[in-house]
């Protein structure tokens, strides 16, 4: 690969974890006869394993060589940052489509599993304290009401010194686990069947990181022989507990994206473009909740240079750059990106109906704002996802993803903002390096 790339991390509470890179990514690109013309912000979405994060950044920018004019400079900056993967090996026993998790050993394992997983999640002494509590309820929880209550009481003492209540907005149905709770309400809600089964030849399982799984669903079991996608067949308070779990890891990692974009990544950009020439190019591309993070960082307090903006099935809500997105006043949470023309080019969008993970969040933050709806996230719902449907509510242009041959003419669409519809090429949630993403932002790069 060419194209080099400068990494700058952040830890859990919007900290660099090196502050010297900031000073490595100036040195780079001001080096004398090396500063590249352009260069592009990168931010990866749930993982926990900075390998996959640099191993996306390696392919994406590996496609979009090519397409890089001979003699035309471009460098990337690597955004780094603990975002925990939900629950998301999908795989679950052959023949457990009518699982009970309240009745079946499995769904008791695969709880006390990701009751143990979530403490890489807070990384707190006092929240793995409540998570060992709650390991204690989990016996007996699916008919013991107290125990419902305590589970959830005692999940919303461990994870409020985690979320942010400036990164909250209707549209992302902020956590509502403040305040005198009905547990046992709530877990019955999300007790429910959500979701179809996903045909994972599709890429439903394979890489779709549902809200619903648990990879300790498959463990022990004679063979794995078939995969229900995002795994909302289950049923029980067992299986409500476990969706509840995931979608606090969701808000979790939707406001530490939010804040580590917004207070650490914004004004470091400031001043690394503060020493660069005025002429460079600066274009944000981020995946999943990196997408939160990118547009967090571009409508951040301080202005900065922003050309492009790609979001690569971003988990955010699709009204999100919205003004008055339901009649009564509401607006999305970024809509001042796109309402005070904070990027220069049009905002890109790539969403897909094969993004379960994000398709999954918005069905599950309606129970718990207290609807017992089963819809699945569309482009109708007030929850849905950008990721899944692309940007709604705003003046857009709705256009299908091209192959990797294909082209666009963006200014003749005559919209600020471009959603690619993404069904017959992107399989799944975290399927966005490829040849065609790439061909997106060369063409706003203006590089073919």
């Amino acid at each position: 690969m060419s194209i080099p790339i400068f990494e700058i991390q952040f830890d859990k509470d919007a900290n660099p974890v090196q502050p010297s890179q900031e000073q490595s990514v100036i040195a780079a690109l001001t080096a004398s006869g090396a500063a590249p013309a352009d260069v592009i912000v990168l931010s990866h979405g749930w993982n926990n394993d900075m390998d996959e994060a640099r191993t996306l950044y390696r392919d994406f920018l590996n496609f979009l060589d090519p397409l890089t004019p001979s003699g035309k400079r471009l460098a990337a900056i690597g955004v780094l940052w603990p975002s925990k993967k939900f629950a998301d090996s999908d795989l679950i026993p052959g023949g457990a489509a009518s699982m009970n998790t309240d009745i079946d050993p499995a769904g008791q394992r695969a709880l006390l599993d990701r009751l143990q997983e979530m403490k890489n999640l807070f990384a707190d002494d006092n929240a793995d304290r409540k998570l060992d509590q709650m390991k204690t309820l989990v016996a007996g929880l699916a008919n013991d009401t107290a125990k419902q209550n305590d589970f959830v009481r005692l999940l919303a003492e461990a994870a409020a010194p985690h979320l942010d209540n400036s990164q909250t907005s209707d549209g992302d149905g902020s956590a509502k686990l403040a305040g005198p709770l009905d547990g046992s309400g709530l877990l019955n809600r999300l007790a429910k069947p959500i979701g179809p089964r996903v045909n994972t030849s599709a890429g439903g399982a394979a890489g779709g990181g549902g809200l619903g799984g648990n990879p300790a669903m498959a463990r022990g079991a004679a063979a794995v022989t078939s995969a229900a996608g995002i795994s909302d067949i289950f049923s029980g308070i067992k299986a409500g507990a476990m969706r509840l779990l995931n979608l606090i890891t969701y808000y979790v990692m939707k406001d530490r994206a939010g804040k580590i974009g917004s207070t650490a990544l914004n004004p470091m950009l400031k001043r690394i473009q503060d020493k660069v020439p005025q002429a460079m190019k600066f274009h944000f591309a981020g995946h999943s909740f990196g997408g939160r993070l990118v547009t967090a960082t571009v409508d951040g307090p301080q202005t900065l240079r922003v050309q492009t903006l790609l979001l690569l099935q971003a988990a955010y809500s699709h009204n999100g750059l919205a003004l008055n997105f339901d009649n009564t006043g509401k607006n999305g949470f970024f809509h001042a990106v796109l309402d005070r023309n904070k990027v220069v080019n049009p905002i890109l969008i790539t969403h897909t109906n094969k993004d379960k993970a994000v398709g999954l969040a918005y069905p599950l933050a309606s129970r718990l704002n207290g609807d017992d709806a089963a819809a699945i996230g569309d482009k109708n719902d007030i929850f849905g996802g950008m990721g899944a449907n692309g940007a709604q509510h705003v003046a857009a242009a709705d256009i299908t993803l091209q192959p990797a041959n294909g082209t666009y003419n963006f200014p003749a669409l005559g919209k600020r903002v471009i959603n690619f519809n993404g069904d017959a090429i992107i399989t799944s949630h975290g399927d966005v390096a490829r040849p065609e993403t790439a061909l997106v932002l060369a063409t706003a790069m203006m590089l073919p």
